[in-house]
């Protein structure tokens, strides 16, 4: 197993969290951690001075990673890029004595590139509005429980909560896609004042941000029970969904938090397709049109002259 360096090297200044203690923490979460992380190409907040200091996303596997951590190699605009994937606590360990924060994951794994394996909806408030965060989760997880897709529920750590489902392998990444923007349309559509589809920050109003767009193959979202780079060090912790209305998305910190039994222990992988089937039919009687976005999420009829 690695050895820590630097173990008292403090990561987080205003809390005190030191490097020993996220190495620590990371290893009592392990047995959680790792099936979100394993056979899936990383991408890695790292943070070598501390997250007082400019840290970076590294997607590329560093050339002087041990042999434990395997090379994905994956298409990018204008090239490749060969990203690392762990497979057990010795990867984690070690990534983690690499001053790694957040651990963001795609939705599919290297066993598998075509077929997503989670589907997820991050639900974006304004800063500091709590209370729309909690409406907008739980309307999303009643949108889908409305179509019988069972969904989980956790803080992000941050600003808000995402909406989980595991899946699968039996759709496309342009299917789960376009599900996944129908649903996020028909919300809007529904509380036009709550919330919106709208990618850029100054059209959104205040309202909720309800970003689908984690569902396209490149994307990346924050795995469960990773640290997020804020003062206190945050958690992304599953929830119940009876704990929604009590839990701030940000309330799990590194030096209070105690695993509890698991919210997610009967999360297991949904057959989506024959929802994902129907998605047209709902759309067309809902009498919603799904806009066309370019890859930044903006909307391409709104740029035409």
């Amino acid at each position: 197993m690695t050895s820590v360096s630097h173990p008292e090297k403090v990561l987080f200044p205003q809390s005190g969290v030191t490097k020993g203690e996220v190495v620590d923490y990371y290893e009592s979460v392990s047995a959680r951690l790792l099936p979100h992380l394993v056979d899936r190409p990383l991408t890695l907040q790292r943070f070598p001075q501390g997250i007082a200091k400019q840290g970076f996303m590294q997607k590329n596997a560093g050339k002087g990673f041990p042999s434990f951590i395997d090379h994905f190699e994956l298409p990018k605009q204008g090239g490749t890029v060969d990203a690392p994937v762990i497979h057990d606590l010795e990867g984690l360990v070690y990534l983690a004595n690499q001053n790694t924060i957040t651990f963001h994951i795609p939705a599919f794994r290297t066993t598998d590139v075509e077929h997503p394996d989670r589907l997820v909806f991050d639900l974006d408030p304004a800063e500091g509005d709590i209370d729309g965060a909690r409406l907008a989760a739980r309307a999303t997880g009643d949108l889908l429980d409305s179509l019988s897709v069972p969904s989980w529920l956790m803080a992000s750590g941050s600003k808000g909560f995402h909406v989980v489902t595991p899946l699968a392998p039996t759709v496309s990444f342009d299917q789960i896609g376009r599900f996944a923007q129908a649903l996020a349309v028909m919300l809007a559509s529904a509380q036009p004042d709550q919330m919106t589809v709208e990618f850029l920050r100054k059209e959104r109003k205040g309202r909720v941000f309800v970003d689908w767009m984690r569902n396209h193959f490149g994307a990346t979202g924050v795995a469960p029970y990773s640290l997020r780079p804020l003062s206190q060090a945050p958690i992304a912790t599953p929830i119940d969904w009876e704990e929604l209305p009590t839990t701030t998305p940000d309330g799990f910190d590194l030096r209070s938090f105690e695993l509890a039994a698991d919210p997610w222990a009967d999360a297991s992988p949904f057959d989506l397709s024959a929802v994902v089937a129907k998605i047209d039919q709902l759309v067309s009687e809902r009498g919603i049109k799904l806009p066309d976005f370019d890859r930044f999420g903006r909307d391409l009829e709104k740029g035409k002259a």
